[in-house]
């Protein structure tokens, strides 16, 4: 037995860097990794082999921290691995649960720090139903669910594959502060301040039994009364109940619900409840309902942790005062061996037992065994996980990782000095492109949950696998989509059922289409019959025409849980008719018959559009709902989607953005023909210049590259065209492309692939001016295409070259934009408080811990700071 307290795993708050509680711990399924959840709004993920081996520790290749997520705006109470170990769930003090998933390109440095995420794990979706603090939450055993609880005194239930809301369940008078799943599956309990636990059935969602009496006295001081379910199904062990004056946990027998069994001996409130996930049977006993015994920790306010055998009359081993503080959660590893807990002294410990103090541990097996004699059957349901099935942007507001690198690095722990440090595994598959006809790529969560005996390694290698098959390795997506990859997650549909009941699959009638077209050799059938251009259009440069071809499909991923296309095929006579069909999951849904040939298409996760050589543009829903039917003025050059944004750029040089779900336009139809004007530079016979790619922003943005080269993007408050890179830059600045993900170094990257190398100046502050003009450049486009990763990242930088190169007349002006007017004026002065979501006296806190760590920019850092915490200071006091 080791027992190891890590002073390197901590969650901190505060200019001193002081230690804050450590609300919930998890260990990952493989027991590579655990989650913690701190005060501070940050989950954070540990390697488990530097706690668990001491040489593993000392030797520092082995990575200690491997990723920091700051999504949440409270503190994170409860932090839950699904068993599968692909999602991470949290809960927090915000009011919202995050599901978390890794992306196997991500990483990189944490916001604002010197910290470097070595795994990226991104919110893959938010989940919106409570309306105060999140204190618990639970998987199901085979993670077909999720339910959480809070101080709103609701349990709600979610979908554990589209994380839909399924049921809201509202009977409890108090705060609910801990829940727990039957491994059978037929019952889940809750534990409130209410002093009852309730039993609910899984079927109907009917409270079954409502248990009080252990908790009659309980006090109600605790901040969680985390409760667990023994890994047999046979009883629930309650924290938080007394027996006279006795701190208990009671036991509560499934068969009868009684609590005539009780575990004595701690001093103070036992405030968690963890069981081993593993049962133990005596040697020469056959495995069984009868013969099985179960191991429980409890965690207690008096500062230790007991651990019980129900087969023994004591515990066979209690560990006094292991913290200084309250004693929060518990976790097991799935291996039976391994003890996590986590206090409010902002510490965690770590018990490890060898296998000879454990020798009548069971595998894994028999716990499927004893459970099959309640009649447990794993479900057999569809997994449709919640990574690929993305309808929403991410929850957090950060843009999704778009690095083009198709190798998954796994971590491999290091132990003296062997030579490999990682295990690279297979490369993912690329999206293709917005037109391929190759087939739709099969669910990569498909497969079967993560058992428990499965090996470390192994069930590391495959979530890896899975991530990456899910994420995908091209960094943008088909019709110029860059947002609407896995990697961005899943926004909550709104149900239309005030309880969440109701089926979600597609009802009544479908259009299959009984030709066979999956084969058909796509062939050029004709050029486009051109319209002549509206006498009312400003410009005289006429775009091209996609060609009229027999067939034009357009692919998009991730569409309410599975791959959609949509499909054109053109009829060879100009006066037949056209057929388009919307396809998922290789069925078609609805059809549609055109008077006019299909010269281009897309389709995203909101809708679908089709444009036509008549100058049509007809927009659906994803069921086939007519939207719009637009006549404009020319054909069209191209169409793109993203999210709910239909861009649309006409033979006649005019863009237009369509908000589908609004059914009305960004802005005003504009020309880019001056985009194409060739530079001054060039000669007076030079060829105009030509569009090398369209694609619009789910904020509505349209962004055109030309070959100049250069990327434009449009902004609708100004109404002009905003460069946002161009050759000058690529040329003329000594900044480089840092290589990291996001729509704006995916632009730069295109821009300077075909620049000309860069340009030496001996001019007088040649570098000074580029550089601080590039790194300008590079915010405002980031603003405006609303890349929030990359503008946190570029605004550290530029901070820091400012302070480090003593320009602090422009990091001054850029203080005070981010801190606005230290005093209440009488009169609106236009200052926005928030920039893309976030607070902007929040960015200004970043940002100077940053300045004052530069070569001159202390002082003026030190003045803000100060600043700062006088204007909070006066608005508390105005609230209070």
């Amino acid at each position: 037995m080791r027992v190891c307290k890590p002073s390197w795993v901590e969650h901190t708050s505060g200019d001193k860097k002081n230690k804050c509680p450590i609300y919930s711990i998890s260990v990952h399924p493989d027991g590579t990794r655990l989650a913690t959840g701190g005060l501070d709004h940050k989950v954070k993920i540990w390697s488990t082999l530097p706690i668990l081996d001491p040489a593993a520790e000392k030797d520092d290749e082995n990575h200690k921290l491997l990723c920091t997520m700051a999504a949440h705006t409270g503190p994170v109470l409860s932090v839950r691995w699904a068993h599968h170990g692909r999602f991470l769930a949290t809960g927090s003090d915000d009011q919202v649960i995050m599901i978390w998933g890794i992306d196997p390109d991500g990483g990189g440095r944490l916001w604002g720090s010197d910290e470097v995420n070595v795994e990226n794990w991104k919110a893959l979706t938010r989940l919106v139903g409570h309306v105060a603090d999140v204190v618990d939450l639970a998987w199901s055993r085979d993670d077909s669910m999720l339910a959480s609880v809070g101080l709103d005194s609701k349990v709600w239930i979610w979908d554990g594959y589209s994380f839909e809301r399924l049921r809201k369940l509202d009977l409890h008078q108090g705060f609910v502060k801990g829940v727990c799943w039957d491994p059978v599956g037929n019952f889940l309990a809750t534990q409130s301040d209410d002093k009852t636990v309730k039993i609910w059935n899984t079927e109907d969602w009917t409270c079954v039994q409502t248990i009080s009496k252990p908790f009659e006295t309980s006090p109600q001081s605790t901040f969680f009364r985390r409760l667990s379910w023994s890994p047999d199904g046979a009883f629930v062990a309650a924290s938080n109940a007394k027996n006279g004056p006795v701190f208990v946990a009671a036991v509560i027998d499934r068969d009868s619900w009684s609590s005539d069994i009780s575990f004595v001996g701690h001093e103070n409130t036992i405030q968690v409840a963890a069981f081993n996930p593993r049962l133990f049977f005596r040697k020469g006993d056959e495995p069984g309902r009868a013969t099985a015994s179960c191991m429980l920790a409890l965690g207690a306010n008096d500062f230790s942790i007991s651990i019980w055998r129900n087969s023994l009359h004591k515990p066979p081993v209690v560990f006094k005062e292991v913290f200084g503080r309250d004693l929060l959660d518990l976790c097991w590893s799935n291996d039976g061996f391994n003890l996590y807990g986590s206090s409010a002294d902002g510490s965690i410990c770590a018990i490890s037992f060898d296998p000879e103090e454990f020798p009548e541990l069971a595998e894994p097996e028999a716990t499927d065994v004893v459970l099959k004699e309640y009649g447990y059957k794993p479900q057999q349901r569809i997994s449709r996980a919640a990574s690929v099935n993305p309808i929403g942007q991410i929850a957090n507001g950060f843009g999704p990782s778009t690095s083009s690198s198709t190798t998954v690095n796994v971590l491999q722990p290091r132990k003296g000095k062997a030579k490999s440090r990682r295990i690279d595994l297979a490369n993912g598959s690329s999206n293709g492109n917005a037109r391929s006809l190759q087939p739709p790529s099969a669910d990569p969560f498909g497969g079967p949950i993560q058992s428990f005996g499965t090996s470390a390694q192994e069930t590391t290698a495959r979530m890896f696998q899975e991530a990456q098959s899910a994420f995908g390795s091209s960094s943008r997506q088909t019709n110029g989509d860059f947002g609407n990859s896995p990697r961005t997650g899943l926004k909550r549909k709104a149900s239309l059922f005030a309880d969440g009941e109701g089926d979600r699959a597609v009802r009544g009638r479908l259009m299959p289409t009984t030709q066979a077209r999956q084969n058909e050799v796509v062939q050029v059938i004709r050029a486009p019959h051109i319209l002549p251009i509206s006498s009312g259009s400003t410009s005289s440069r006429i775009l091209s025409v996609p060609q009229v071809q027999s067939v034009v499909r357009a692919t998009q991923t991730d569409v309410k849980g599975g791959t959609a296309y949509l499909e054109a095929h053109n009829a060879v006579d100009a006066i037949a008719q056209n057929l388009v069909t919307f396809h998922k999951d290789g069925q078609s849904q609805w059809v549609e018959y055109l008077p006019s040939a299909v010269l281009s298409l897309a389709v995203t996760s909101s809708f679908s559009a089709v444009a036509c050589e008549d100058g049509s543009v007809r927009v659906y829903s994803l069921g086939g709902r007519h939207l719009s039917n637009m006549k404009l003025a020319s054909p069209c050059h191209d169409i793109q989607g993203n999210k709910d944004m239909l861009l649309i750029v006409t033979s006649d040089c005019q863009v237009r953005v369509i908000d589908t779900r609004k059914a009305k336009a960004v802005f005003p139809a504009t020309s880019l023909s001056h985009l194409l004007d060739p530079p001054p530079s060039s000669s007076s016979t030079s060829a105009a210049l030509v569009i090398k790619q369209c694609t619009v922003r789910p904020n509505g943005v349209p962004i055109i590259q030309t070959s100049e080269p250069a990327a434009y993007a449009y902004d609708p408050t100004l109404y002009e065209w905003t460069n946002i890179s161009s050759a000058w830059w690529a040329e003329s600045s000594p900044l480089t492309n840092d290589a990291r993900g996001g729509p704006l170094a995916e632009i730069e990257s295109a821009v300077a692939s075909v620049s000309k190398g860069k340009k030496r100046s001996t001019e007088e502050w040649w570098n000074e001016t580029v550089t601080m003009g590039h790194y300008e450049t590079k915010l405002s486009a980031c603003l405006l295409i609303e890349s929030v990763e990359e503008y946190q990242h570029w605004l550290v930088q530029y901070v820091q070259y400012l302070g480090n190169e003593d320009f602090l007349a422009r990091a001054e002006e850029l203080v005070k934009d981010l801190v606005g007017p230290i005093y209440q004026p009488s009169t609106s002065t236009g200052w926005n408080p928030r920039i893309m979501g976030m607070q902007k006296r929040e960015i200004a806190k970043q940002i100077l811990g940053v300045l004052e760590n530069t070569k001159k920019g202390g002082e003026v850092a030190r003045e803000y700071a100060s600043l700062l915490r006088s204007i909070e200071a006066e608005s508390q006091r105005w609230q209070a």
